[in-house]
């Protein structure tokens, strides 16, 4: 038999480092979307002002990828053109497995479209979709305020409080070792449990006197498992600590190993 800490002194360390990487993720798509956006404009330049050449397989190259057992060697050809005001157009052109295919390509002759203005070049002409690109990039920008919410709140913010209440309750030595620690006087409160609400975490609310006497039922701020919920309803009574205008749940919970 085992106790685990939930509430104030859980251990958040996993849920905070899922939630950064999960704000950074959908904010570098949103810039991502926003930018393909962007870039219509130069795509419809190209279309535009792009020239339609003839441009002729001039070299391959090796191409080693991975190592040990998933190394793979790939031969990449590679197309050129010089224009007649001098400007020398090169890109990769196909990709092979075996270097005799690679090889047979040099000297062919194949159609690129090229910047008569820059060094731009490509053998697929450009496509403008102003209305897809832009579609894509609001429909990337509904969930940012949702995972920065997340992460501000419940990571950031959840956790400075979480710090300060375990900070008055153990004052200023406290370093997350519930072995090693007592409460100070009169810190640590009963309250009611009176609601859980289910879903995929669950909301506990607390019928408690705060700091000032007066009676409150607010919901706790922290998550709590379907578990944890439970063990918390059956409770009814449970720890808390009333902070300003919150609180914060401490409680163990027993386990079985």
């Amino acid at each position: 038999m085992d106790v685990k800490d939930i509430g104030i002194k859980k251990n958040r360390v996993p849920i905070s480092f899922l939630l950064i990487l999960t704000a950074l993720a959908f904010v570098v798509t949103c810039i991502f979307m926003w930018w393909e956006y962007a870039s219509q404009d130069i795509y419809k330049y190209y279309i535009e002002n792009a020239v339609e050449v003839e441009a002729e397989i001039t070299i391959y190259g090796i191409h080693d990828r991975g190592h040990g057992d998933s190394r793979t060697i790939e031969y990449w050809t590679y197309y050129e053109y010089e224009s007649e005001w001098g400007t020398v157009y090169s890109m990769h052109k196909g990709t092979y497995s075996n270097e005799s295919d690679a090889k047979a390509q040099i000297g062919k002759k194949v159609k690129i479209f090229i910047d008569p203005n820059g060094t731009w070049s490509s053998d697929v002409f450009p496509v403008v979709n102003y209305e897809r690109a832009l579609k894509n990039a609001i429909i990337w920008c509904f969930p940012v305020p949702i995972v920065l919410y997340l992460l501000i709140y419940r990571c950031i913010y959840r956790n400075v409080m979480n710090k300060k209440i375990k900070k008055k309750v153990y004052g200023n030595t406290y370093n997350n070792d519930r072995f090693i620690h007592t409460p100070q006087p009169n810190t640590v409160t009963q309250g009611e449990v009176t609601k859980v609400w289910k879903w995929i975490v669950c909301y506990v609310k607390v019928k408690y006197q705060d700091e000032n006497g007066a009676t409150r039922e607010k919901w706790a701020r922290s998550w709590f498992t379907h578990k944890e919920a439970k063990f918390l309803r059956e409770k009814i009574t449970i720890n808390i600590v009333p902070y300003k205008n919150t609180y914060g749940i401490l409680e163990e919970m027993s386990t079985t190993k």
